[in-house]
């Protein structure tokens, strides 16, 4: 393999440039959902986000096969030529089957999303995201998480006035699938500029060594994500795009909470892989990504018990007001992704997906059966509480397995007990300015929650020394710093 790989690369530098890119596309993304949640209406809005989790459960084959990619990629010793060539040659034919089964089903897309335009919105999406969700694995298997990151923030600064112009001339909801696919499809060829091998024929041993990581892979893959967007899915089946509109408002506002982890665990996955494939200690790496993964999420359940339905019906309306119990729910669910999703992927790093393959079949079978009888009982709300005792046991599961194969890893550090503290400090602060500032307009909320964001940092940068010691380390690292 030639160039930069993911061991040379600082994990620390690269989460905090891709954590900035983060926060750059949820600010561009949160102007966004809400400008199309008020234009489109919760079913408008929610029949699209119907369409779109059913595009990501299709595409999952593609994304499995990408992360088998990126596994073998990755790797000290590897022909990046071949793996590329395969990674292209199984997307055009899995898009090709794929559209065999859109012709198929295509009244049914239509009578279950409400949309009439469906199928070519789908059509447009899965191109367009089987191309580009493969290629960015590429680019964070050679460790580059902050550049890969980046150009998805340039994505997303195309998208929203694509989307907004599609939907200002009547498209509707389906000027929000035309604009994601364009401008994903422009962002491609940014991400081929950072991966240093072109494509070839892949030889036979190449896809036996991809298959062999992406017969579990996949089925990962899939089942990771029908576990993800299960309560969707599942609001549309049993009640109906308006539930799935309010679920969809709580997910975006809880979404934050999981950057750090998500720009961490990419780096993670490509730094473990690389490692282990030398037989050199990561202990230290998971233990660190463990202790900072939360950083954000701590803060934001604490926040969720006592700001959810002020900032719902301030940002959204008091139409979306039943999505406030959904936010609470779902922070509760994103603390606990942040701290499963390290293990994660360290199971996947040291060549054990099939572990997780059936932790994720755990994890999607109790959510499945919990969620149909709790939302049939209590509403929407059954489904989310069903996700929070599904990730529960899966972070058990994951942990217990870490643990045994990596016995020296700290899973409770001490760090994130300290972003419990500072978090409870926040949430008194709180507490007292909404007794002083009753929250009436956007810009009472916006500072209530910014002086309790400046709390909670205040207070956690004070009392955590390894936060201070490992700021000052990311900054030297990331070229931010002098």
């Amino acid at each position: 393999m030639t160039g930069t790989d993911a061991s040379s690369v600082s994990l620390g530098g690269e989460t905090v440039k891709a954590t900035l890119a983060k926060f750059t596309m949820a600010a561009i993304g949160f102007v966004g959902t809400i400008v199309f949640a008020r234009v489109l209406g919760p079913t408008g809005f929610g029949g699209y986000y119907l369409l779109f989790s059913l595009v990501k459960l299709v595409d999952r084959a593609v994304s499995g096969w990408g992360s088998a990619t990126k596994k073998r990629y990755s790797e000290a010793t590897t022909d990046g030529d071949e793996i590329l060539g395969g990674q292209l040659a199984f997307t055009v034919v899995w898009v090709g089957l794929s559209g065999i089964g859109l012709l198929i089903g295509s009244n049914w897309l239509v009578g279950y999303t409400g949309l009439p335009e469906a199928p070519v919105m789908f059509a447009v999406l899965l191109v367009a995201v089987t191309l580009y969700e493969p290629t960015e694995q590429v680019v964070q298997a050679r460790g580059l998480i902050g550049a890969a990151t980046w150009i998805d923030a340039f994505r997303s600064a195309l998208t929203f006035p694509l989307q907004l112009a599609f939907v200002l001339l009547g498209f509707g909801a389906a000027g929000m699938a035309y604009g994601l696919a364009i401008a994903t499809l422009l962002a491609v060829p940014v991400l081929w500029r950072f991966i240093d091998c072109r494509p070839r024929v892949p030889s036979r041993d190449t896809l036996q060594s991809l298959w062999s990581y992406a017969r579990y892979s996949i089925p990962n893959s899939f089942l990771g994500q029908a576990y993800d967007r299960f309560d969707v899915l599942l609001l549309g089946f049993l009640l109906a795009p308006a539930v799935a509109g309010y679920y969809e408002v709580a997910f975006k506002l809880t979404l934050p909470a999981a950057f750090v982890m998500m720009s961490a665990a990419s780096g993670l996955m490509a730094r473990v892989s690389n490692k282990h494939s030398r037989n050199e200690p990561f202990a230290e790496d998971v233990s660190n990504t463990l202790s900072f993964s939360s950083v954000l999420a701590v803060p934001m359940v604490f926040g969720a018990f006592v700001l959810s339905e002020p900032l719902v019906v301030t940002l959204y309306g008091p139409e979306y007001a039943p999505a406030a119990a959904f936010v609470v729910g779902l922070a509760v669910y994103q603390l606990l992704t942040t701290q499963r999703g390290p293990l994660s992927r360290t199971i996947d790093a040291v060549d054990r997906p099939d572990v997780n393959t059936v932790l994720s079949m755990l994890a999607l079978g109790v959510n499945v059966v919990l969620g149909i009888v709790l939302t049939l009982e209590f509403g929407g709300i059954g489904v989310v509480v069903a996700t929070v005792i599904a990730e529960s046991i899966r972070y058990g599961v994951s942990a217990a397995y870490v643990r045994r194969i990596l016995p020296e890893v700290t899973l409770l550090p001490r760090t994130l007990l300290e972003q419990v503290g500072a978090a409870a400090v926040m949430v008194l602060v709180v507490l007292l300015l909404r007794e002083v500032v009753p929250i009436q307009r956007w810009y009472h909320l916006l500072a209530v929650v910014a002086a309790g964001a400046l709390v909670y940092g205040a207070v956690l940068l004070a009392g955590s020394r390894k936060l201070r010691v490992t700021i000052e380390g990311v900054v030297r690292e990331s070229g931010l710093g002098p």
